[in-house]
């Protein structure tokens, strides 16, 4: 039963990969806008545009141009970006390390901080220690992300002078270099995110709590350590599971505006340039990458749910 389970978790993602193109590709075709305008400059004359056009295939009807957009996106051909020359899949490939950084570190932390917060707030319910996880988790993630960046920024880095304020340094720089600046970008994303993982942990622990194989685990003597990590967390992990899997689709969008508050040369910095010079070949290839990922993403939750509840598989 797991083959045929995973052989229809891998065929649902054609279609919804194609839905995906189809959008992006009517979405920047049916937009204001002319790419040929933007290559040939506002001094350009018809006959210019009309080269111009009919050199970027824009003459065509539009289910040609369909047909050979996916065509080139089969072979691995993003196309070509309209402003600076390159190939969008080398311009996207030198974006990737800042922005699978920050994505990374910040995730890696919010889990390890935020699920044992919400096991001890739901151990310890209706005291005052979960009340003030609960209050500080609805007051955290109501926080717009720009507004902690910019707070932590004046904090830390121009009051108190500890942290750079802005920049990147890639791993190649040294460690040291490459964490100083990535704290107060992963402490921005990760404050909000700390507050909706431990408020989903806590949710979940309080249901299995209840459950009777805890209160048998609990006359057997065993340890309240025990109890709560290794039966009661086990099975709250799938909630838990699902809402780190979504935590990446929230980090993608925050880190559009993260990596501008602090200058960061990513992904989400390169999809902020591209739409503002109307870069339509970059943005369908950021689109296109940034949907890839999740839908992988989930597909990799689905099936690391085999290992934690095996009952999905018949489902």
């Amino acid at each position: 039963m797991v083959l045929p389970y995973i052989f229809r978790r891998l065929l649902a993602v054609v279609p919804v990969m194609l839905v995906v193109a189809l959008f992006v590709f009517l979405l920047l075709r049916l937009s204001p806008g002319d790419p040929a305008a933007i290559l040939a400059g506002d001094a350009a004359t018809p006959d210019q545009l009309a080269k111009i056009r009919q050199a970027l295939g824009l003459d065509r009807p539009i289910l040609v141009q369909l047909w050979l957009w996916l065509r080139q996106l089969l072979n691995g051909d993003l196309g070509v970006s309209l402003l600076s020359g390159l190939p969008v899949t080398r311009i996207i490939a030198q974006r990737l390390e800042p922005t699978l950084s920050l994505t990374i570190l910040t995730m890696l932390f919010s889990t390890l901080i935020a699920v044992p917060l919400g096991v001890i707030a739901a151990w310890q319910h209706r005291t005052i220690t979960d009340r003030t996880v609960t209050v500080l988790s609805v007051v955290a993630f109501s926080v717009p992300v720009f507004v902690i960046g910019y707070v932590l920024m004046l904090v830390l880095a121009i009051n108190l002078e500890w942290l750079p304020v802005q920049g990147y340094r890639s791993l190649s720089d040294g460690i040291g270099p490459f964490l100083r600046h990535q704290i107060l970008p992963v402490l921005t994303l990760s404050i909000p995110l700390i507050a909706l993982i431990a408020r989903i942990t806590r949710a979940s622990m309080l249901d299995v709590l209840d459950r009777d194989y805890i209160r048998t685990a609990r006359a057997k003597g065993l340890r309240e350590s025990a109890v709560l990590s290794r039966h009661a967390l086990r099975t709250a992990s799938l909630p838990i599971l699902t809402v780190v899997g979504n935590g990446f689709a929230l980090l993608i969008g925050g880190a559009i505006v993260t990596e501008s508050v602090f200058n960061l040369p990513g992904i989400g910095r390169l999809m902020v340039d591209a739409v503002l010079a109307r870069d339509y070949p970059v943005i369908q290839g950021v689109i296109l990458l940034t949907s890839a990922l999740y839908v992988a993403l989930n597909l990799a939750i689905d099936l690391i749910y085999l290992i934690l509840d095996p009952r999905v598989r018949y489902q």
